[in-house]
């Protein structure tokens, strides 16, 4: 996860905060992934554009590595592309730390990606977290803590 709250972020957040009546004044705003690691991130911010990603999962070590905080229900995300630029405004309705090996299928499928199976998404995001921990010096394990996020689309740009 990447991203800078700009101008441009700051100014989408308020239009969109004026326009839904949102009362929160807080929000998060990055990428989905990282894409020094993700060959797929515009992809995968597509998907949520059209209105067919409501998860999202990262390695609970990604939030501590990178300083980046937890979002929890009830909290707002500005989604932005590889560019910094805004893509949507999410409302984070669940989040869930388990082990990877224990994601189900429903989360999954909640993700959008790929042909929407427990394979596909174990395969997926298998191959994501071992490109991480490979960079960060750490080994893989199939019971390392994810933390599932899922969410309503609030606004696409």
């Amino acid at each position: 996860m990447i991203g800078t709250k700009t101008a441009d972020v700051e100014a989408y957040w308020q239009r969109v905060r004026a326009a839904k009546g949102i009362a929160a004044t807080e929000y998060h705003a990055s990428t989905f992934s990282d894409p020094a690691y993700s060959m797929k991130l515009d992809e995968i911010t597509e998907l949520c554009r059209r209105g067919k990603k409501l998860g999202t999962a990262h390695m609970a070590l990604d939030f501590e590595r990178n300083g980046v905080p937890r979002r929890k229900p009830g909290d707002h995300w500005v989604i932005l592309d590889r560019n910094n630029k805004p893509v949507a405004v999410v409302r984070m309705t669940k989040v869930e730390v388990k082990p990877f090996n224990e994601v189900g299928e429903a989360f999954a499928r909640s993700e959008g990606e790929g042909d929407l199976s427990l394979a596909y998404w174990r395969e997926a995001h298998g191959r994501f977290f071992r490109r991480q921990l490979t960079a960060w010096g750490k080994g893989w394990r199939d019971d390392l803590p994810v933390v599932c996020e899922s969410f309503e689309i609030v606004h696409t740009a």
